[in-house]
């Protein structure tokens, strides 16, 4: 029924509750992939004692389903006490083990055991998440021939369309049942005949397995059939075919061979094979075949490392220390754009292959994979497996194999390569540990800065953070001594950080013609003049995708909005239609105001569409190309344009957040943040700090080559603490600020947060969800646990705190209401207390309802 990991041996066939040969067996824990509180408790038959291990998947029954989940306890059935959320009526037995070996090694399982009881997530739902994608089987709701239908079927006893229904479920190729309430997969004759055919009871409904869809690719090979001796048929049998003997001769001194490769040696093979086959002499073999070494096109293998700054060799002194004397350690790598992260972390890379070690590298997205893909190729050639969701099933689950398999020593990734089957780590790396993709949203609601943490605790090794603008989080734990900080203030080569001027729109926009939208202030368009006239490349940055904001009628102020999400529509130009960001529903533009009938609606906002149709009009002979989500839809496309930044082939890339991070591009001159404004003011506590970030980072951009920078960024608010530092890169001053806030009001790091977000389709019973929540919430620290007889005025926000329900700023989302409940306080404990009694009520929650709470929430929308 799954895809194995590693081979199987074979199942024995499940056998009656009531067998006697229970006796002596084991019980198992089995965690599957379910919003259960617990693992559920299965009998092992003593045939698979020997197998069932932890950490191996097995496939078991539940209710009328049989579902693939992870053993995580072991234990003799004398002494075992069935658990509370097992079948009432009595243990039943696993079917199959379908792992020859753990698909997650022990140290891993218990790493995942405690992130995922810190993250309040069912443990299955975790270690799903640290399978490979769609290695394992499902299920589905099916139409099944009965013994009776396929006895039928054997005596000619059904006819017409009928039969060839019946003949397609026997394939396992029939349709199959709909959704509640919908009808079945089949056509009008094809349902008639199922009605009949379920009335006579030759098929009934049931659930049919579906295969992994991750599958490892195969070769066909061709080998001399066990027990022939091929000289001997040689110049026996095949002593008048010598062609054939010649091909027989050779398959037995090279051993099995694809049939491709033999037809490039000997002409006419096919039909030389299938004679040979249909004598017996050869077998066709079918093996998997080896994955495809993602690296090969980049690796040069062996690339000399580069000479070391005095800081950078301070810097990875400890580093080094801690991967040699297998120590674990959490490092903050706080270093200027430009000040030589990367050659730290190829250096600490090699420290543990070194030491006989693997190592793990993370990036915050795919984007970024290839440059430094190409970094550590260059330097170790193919010895590194990618990890990443870009990957094929098949491919990404070939690479896991070759990490499991020992083929390779390191692993890089995004996010999920956390969960690489590496089992003597000798260093984690976690480059542009700021970034908020390195937070799951759904599921196992991780962070890969905590769980690279407990990794690197269990393993017995240093796990490295590396940014120019650390999170908060870290930064506030340097200061508390919960790591190192390891600082790089200077550039390479004493290379200057870019020139930064501030532009205030307010000013600008004044002084401009009347009724003329102004895109690129009268500064920027100037440094872009200089730039190219320089032979200089431009970045503009601009973090909204689309034409335009949306469209807005200047008679009566309605802006087209969403129809199932509480958001503005965005015009494509492209496509010519307004589109949701959130649901992707999209409609035409109206010729006339939907609200009011009035023709006269406007294009209000830009987006990076219309500024790059700006830059092309104002600069008409520059090579322009535009990077954000829509374009990187394309398969190639994100690839294609960062190769003409590197070649030189392109001159100004418009583009999103995703030119901000981590790429390296010595051509760039100028970077323009063409609305700096967007984002810090969304009703996210982090607003502020994501804002200095991006303008932090992707100033960093400029000027890293043998000529200086220059950063132009155009805002409103000049003189927000968020926007001022940038202008001297002072990341300290933005830090002092922002923690002084997060402080007054116990925001993280100096307090503790959990969100139950509460959705449905109807607003009123989402509110009601959202209530009960709060209710309970607020029931786990009443008032009187507050100290009797205090006369001082409390300072600070209260220890313990119930915000809400209120909306949540995205108050609607693909047609339902949400509401939320902020948890905060001062103590870990009293948040965590709290969030496991909201969770408790979550399952208590009607149907209609859904909900969920995150113990540390990134994202406050």
């Amino acid at each position: 029924m799954s895809l194995p990991l590693f081979p199987a041996p074979a199942a024995a066939a499940a056998e009656p509750a009531t067998s006697p040969r229970r006796a002596g067996s084991r019980i198992v824990q089995v965690a599957l992939p379910l919003p259960l509180a617990e693992p559920l408790d299965y009998l092992v038959p003593p045939e698979l004692v020997a197998v069932a291990e932890l950490g191996r998947r097995v496939i078991v029954p539940l209710d009328s389903r049989r579902l693939t989940g992870v053993i995580v306890g072991v234990r003799a059935a004398e002494s075992a006490t069935r658990s509370s959320a097992a079948p009432r009526a009595g243990l039943r037995s696993i079917e199959q083990v379908v792992d020859a070996a753990p698909a997650i090694a022990p140290g891993l399982l218990a790493v995942l055991r405690e992130q995922a009881e810190a993250n309040l997530c069912p443990l299955g739902i975790a270690l799903a998440a640290a399978l490979p994608a769609a290695s394992t089987a499902t299920e589905r709701a099916a139409f099944l021939p009965t013994a009776r239908g396929r006895e039928a079927l054997a005596r000619g006893a059904v006819s017409g369309p009928a039969r060839v229904v019946l003949e397609a479920l026997v394939a396992g190729r029939g349709p199959r049942p709909g959704a509640q309430g919908r009808r079945t997969t089949a056509s009008t004759g094809s349902r008639d005949a199922l009605t009949a055919l379920e009335r006579d009871g030759l098929v009934t409904r049931g659930r049919a397995p579906v295969a992994a869809r991750a599958r490892s690719r195969t070769l066909r090979a061709f080998a001399v059939a066990p027990g022939v001796d091929a000289e001997s048929v040689a110049t026996g049998a095949l002593q008048r075919a010598p062609k054939q003997a010649a091909l027989l001769r050779h398959l037995a001194a090279s051993g099995p061979e694809p049939g491709q490769a033999l037809a490039l040696r000997f002409a006419g093979a096919p039909a030389l094979l299938r004679s040979l086959l249909a004598r017996g002499f050869v077998a066709l073999e079918e093996r998997d075949a080896p994955p495809s070494r993602i690296t090969s096109a980049l690796a040069g293998g062996g690339g000399a490392p580069l000479s070391l700054t005095p800081a950078q060799t301070a810097a990875l002194a400890p580093i080094a220390a801690a991967v040699r004397e297998r120590r674990y350690e959490r490092l903050l790598l706080h270093g200027v754009t430009g000040s030589g992260k990367t050659e730290i972390y190829l250096r600490a890379v090699a420290e543990a292959l070194a030491a006989g070690r693997q190592a793990l590298v993370l990036v915050p997205e795919i984007t970024l994979t290839h440059q430094l893909l190409a970094r550590l190729a260059d330097r170790f050639g193919d010895a590194l497996a990618v990890l990443h969701s870009g990957l094929g099933p098949g491919e990404r689950l070939a690479q896991w194999r070759r990490l499991r398999d020992g083929a390779t020593p390191i692993a890089l990734g995004a996010r999920s390569a956390l969960f690489a089957p590496l089992e003597n780590l000798g260093v984690i790396v976690i480059d542009e540990e700021h970034d908020s993709a390195y937070k799951n949203e759904e599921g196992f609601r991780y962070h890969a800065r905590e769980l690279a943490a407990a990794r690197a605790r269990e393993a017995g090794c240093p796990v490295v953070l590396g940014s120019a603008t650390p999170a908060l989080e870290t930064r506030f734990a340097a200061e508390r001594g919960e790591l190192r900080r390891l600082v790089l203030s200077e550039r390479i080569g004493g290379r200057p950080l870019p020139a930064v001027e501030i532009v205030d729109l307010a000013r600008a926009r004044a002084s401009a013609p009347r009724g003329r939208k102004l895109v690129l202030s009268l500064p920027l368009r100037r440094a872009m003049t200089e730039a190219l006239a320089e032979r200089g490349q431009v970045l503009l940055l601009l973090n909204r995708r689309g034409f335009s904001t949306r469209i807005f009628c200047f008679d009566c102020g309605h802006a087209e909005r969403c129809a199932h999400c509480d958001i503005s529509l965005v015009y494509h130009s492209g496509d010519h239609a307004l589109r949701c960001h959130y649901c992707g529903h999209q409609i035409a533009p109206p010729d006339a105001c939907t609200a009011c009938g009035a023709p006269d609606t406007a294009l209000l906002g830009v987006g990076t569409e219309r500024l790059e149709e700006e830059v092309r009009a104002r600069f008409p002979d520059a090579r322009t190309a535009r990077l954000d989500r829509d374009t990187a839809r394309r398969r190639g496309s994100t690839e294609a344009v960062l190769r003409h930044l590197r070649d030189g082939t392109v001159d100004i890339v418009v583009g999103t957040q995703m030119l901000a991070k981590g790429h390296d591009f010595p051509g760039v001159r100028l970077v323009g943040v063409v609305a700096a404004d967007i984002g810090l003011h969304l009703p996210d506590f982090r607003a502020a700090e994501r804002t200095f970030q991006l303008l932090t980072q992707v100033a960093g951009r400029a000027g890293r080559g043998a000529s200086p920078g220059r950063v132009v960024i155009q805002t409103f608010v000049p003189d927000h603490y968020a926007i001022q530092p940038v202008k001297e890169h002072d990341y300290e001053r933005f830090y002092a600020e922002e923690i002084a806030h997060r402080a007054a009001l116990g925001y993280p790091p100096c307090g503790r947060l959990a969100v139950a977000l509460v959705s449905a389709v109807d607003a009123a019973a989402a509110e009601a969800g959202a209530q009960r929540l709060a209710e309970v919430a607020r029931a786990t620290h009443r008032a009187d646990d507050a100290p009797a007889g205090a006369d001082a005025p409390p300072t600070g926000p209260p220890p313990f705190e119930v915000l809400g329900p209120a909306p949540a700023p995205l108050s609607r989302l693909r047609d339902r209401y949400r509401f939320h409940v902020l948890l905060r306080g001062a103590s870990d404990d009293a948040v965590r207390h709290a969030a496991r009694a909201v969770q408790r009520e979550i399952a208590k929650l009607p149907a209609a309802v859904r909900a969920s709470v995150d113990v540390s929430p990134m994202n406050m929308l």
